[in-house]
């Protein structure tokens, strides 16, 4: 009986999460992702941080294993580059949708976890290698989070790009079906402010991080 009111609460408490990630209201949509892709990588940065070897994942980020690119430009226009190729991944991976859910926001979702990780084990590609102590302070002092936040709304402002779905589950068995093409693409006026406030979100917490890493180089 536990068991199966556990089972119920979980089916509940899914239900409620993709109700408000994939709300009609772009910002409700944001809200609600942030939330969820913060408190996995939240979880992850303590967990790591009292669990794991130190440096354990250091080198593990292929955008960052080039070291420094020699000017604050430079660095810039790589880290921007980089990421902005990581968020066309995820539009990409938005043109599938598994029931309600779409593609890209699984990508954030597993994404944050790896980065928090990252975080708790002192694996960031330059620094000193300590691990970073979870507190709301390092939030404010980094880049990372600024980062998130910005793929997180370039995700939810191109849900709408599906053309590949998957009506029921089970998800690992349905085939996708092609439901659109490219020309029924729209984006709303809120969405086109938010996946642009996304993108310039991230060039300026991709300039910060060049500006951080410069000074430790």
């Amino acid at each position: 009986m536990a068991a199966s009111n556990a089972t119920g609460l979980v089916d509940l408490v899914s239900k409620r999460i993709g109700q408000y990630v994939n709300h009609d209201d772009v910002l409700v949509r944001f809200v609600s992702l942030w939330v969820v892709v913060a408190s996995v990588f939240t979880a992850s940065w303590v967990l790591s941080y009292l669990v794991l070897p130190q440096g354990l994942l250091r080198g593990g980020n292929p955008g960052a294993a080039t070291g420094y690119a020699g000017s604050i430009t430079r660095e810039f226009l790589w880290l921007f580059g980089w990421n902005v190729g990581v968020s066309l991944i995820a539009v990409g991976a938005n043109t599938l949708r598994s029931v309600n859910t779409p593609m890209g926001y699984v990508i954030e979702v597993v994404q944050a976890p790896w980065y928090g990780a990252v975080w708790g084990t002192g694996s960031l590609a330059i620094g000193t290698g300590e691990r970073i102590v979870p507190s709301l302070a390092v939030l404010v002092e980094r880049s990372g989070p600024m980062e998130i936040t910005a793929l997180v709304a370039v995700v939810v402002a191109t849900r709408g790009v599906t053309l590949w779905h998957q009506e029921s589950g089970p998800r690992w068995k349905e085939d996708f079906v092609r439901v659109r093409s490219p020309s029924d693409w729209s984006l709303t006026r809120s969405e086109l402010t938010l996946l642009a406030g996304g993108y310039l979100l991230l060039a300026v917490a991709c300039y910060r991080e060049a500006v951080a890493i410069a000074q430790v180089v």
